[in-house]
């Protein structure tokens, strides 16, 4: 088995998520507020013995993607779906995606704290910054900042919630029943973080997990972005998947690492993926083909209205896309840049977008899965494409985009996961009972390792 191992989560994105017609699908679960479900797809990933189910988050409702179902159309808390599967499952890591813009750090300290224990050290957080209008109007009280501040303040958050992570020592909870002395308080300490957006004195009150503190997630790609993502993340979640990009992406975020005195090996990239697995090639590009054929002209406008922050519904479908974009962005530059950005992020990943199409129909080639890559092949040649640019070194490890739900984790983890596992690519057996301990591939126990 080589030591590299890679490294697999499942998204839990719905009613949609990359693919706008993922709920539509004949294979697809339509009650997403059955318990059931849920607890079904973290037996199904932990069978496989995927490393994570990855939750994500949003603060505000969209009409339009409730009305056509898209992702987040419908929206639980996100710790409590993570304690849902976390219930049913023993090694499974649950990533829990939870704003630093609108969340208090001791409020994210004891939530994230609790459920990491409660599910024995399996934790991660997703850090996320966030902003914009609907959100705003959510949490009046919190003051609006522009995007390299969020991320100023972000890293106060992050400090003061490690803070009180690491405010008791791991062997401060004493419960000596002899002595009658529960905590042993000189173990205890008090944080009283001050900076310039965040105050909290401290200290939490729980002592740490098996596994210390949460595994730290993070997604941002600015300049700021990255920065705050190589000083934090263990786990950095790409969207694209052009070989070239990704490993520049990932030997930049290691030199960053390194820059703020971390180990670059400490830093692993995982890139979103969308797996279309069939019993031969043909079968699994007729299911590639079919996918197209749930995209509603509408939702998919929607949809990428929400993407490049340009209100395009209502407009014909057969207008041509760059006059679209001209009728409603802001103005004439704002207009040049996004079609440019839209133009490079499909040409990053293998495709190609011709902005003399009408809207109805690049909308409808964005819809079928936000560029992110589609990975189509019997299970012998998907496991192929994974392995390709893990051993590349261009990414770690992949977040599985499911094409319908929970399914497309079924396909994977009977087609693709046993020629991994057989290449010695992918673990047979959990190394430990943490999240971080399967990260290191090795037991791991806070205080102890």
């Amino acid at each position: 088995m080589s030591d590299r191992q890679i490294f697999l989560a499942g998204y839990i994105l719905f009613p949609s998520n990359h693919y706008v017609g993922a709920w539509r699908h004949p294979y697809s679960e339509r009650d997403f507020n059955d318990r059931a479900l849920f607890e079904d797809v973290g037996r199904t990933l932990e069978r496989a013995k995927f490393d994570m189910a990855f939750i994500p988050e949003t603060l505000a409702y969209n009409p339009n993607f409730a009305r056509y179902g898209l992702s987040n159309g419908i929206k639980h808390e996100p710790t409590q779906l993570a304690a849902v599967i976390a219930g049913v499952t023993r090694h499974l890591g649950i990533g829990v995606t939870l704003s630093a813009s609108y969340n208090a750090p001791y409020h994210l300290a004891r939530t994230l704290g609790s459920l990491d224990q409660f599910s024995g050290g399996r934790v991660a957080w997703n850090i996320i910054m966030s902003k914009g209008a609907p959100t705003q109007a959510n949490f009046p009280f919190v003051e609006e900042l522009e995007r390299d501040e969020l991320y100023d303040r972000g890293d106060e958050v992050v400090e003061a919630t490690v803070a009180l992570w690491e405010s008791w020592r791991h062997d401060a909870l004493v419960a000596d029943k002899r002595s009658g002395l529960f905590v042993d308080t000189d173990k205890v300490t008090t944080p009283d973080y001050r900076g310039k957006y965040v105050q909290v004195r401290g200290p939490l009150s729980l002592p740490p997990s098996p596994q210390g503190t949460p595994v730290l997630i993070q997604a941002g790609d600015s300049a700021r972005g990255r920065r705050f993502g190589a000083r934090w993340g263990e786990l950095i979640f790409a969207i694209e998947n052009n070989e070239a990009d990704l490993r520049a992406k990932r030997d930049d975020l290691r030199r960053l690492a390194a820059a703020a005195g971390r180990d670059p090996d400490s830093v692993k990239l995982i890139a979103a993926v969308q797996p279309i697995v069939g019993e031969t090639t043909e079968i699994a590009r007729a299911r590639q083909r079919f996918l197209t054929t749930l995209v509603d002209t509408d939702a998919a406008i929607a949809f990428l209205s929400q993407f490049v922050r340009t209100d395009l519904t209502g407009l014909p479908p057969e207008l041509r896309f760059s006059d679209a974009v001209a009728r409603r962005a802001t103005d004439e530059a704002a207009g040049v840049r996004l079609l440019d950005n839209l133009t490079a992020l499909a040409e990053s990943n293998g495709d190609s977008l011709d902005t003399g199409l009408g809207l109805g129909e690049v909308a409808k080639i964005f819809g079928a899965s936000e560029f992110t890559p589609q990975i189509v092949g019997t299970g012998v040649e998907v496991a192929d494409q994974l392995a390709a640019l893990f051993e590349a070194e261009a990414v770690d490890g992949y977040v599985l985009s499911p094409t319908h739900f929970p399914g497309a984790f079924d396909d994977v983890a009977r087609a693709v996961v046993p020629e991994l596992q057989r290449r010695g690519l992918f673990r047979r057996e959990y190394a430990d009972t943490t999240l971080r301990g399967n990260l290191l591939g090795r037991p791991y126990r806070h205080g102890q390792s």
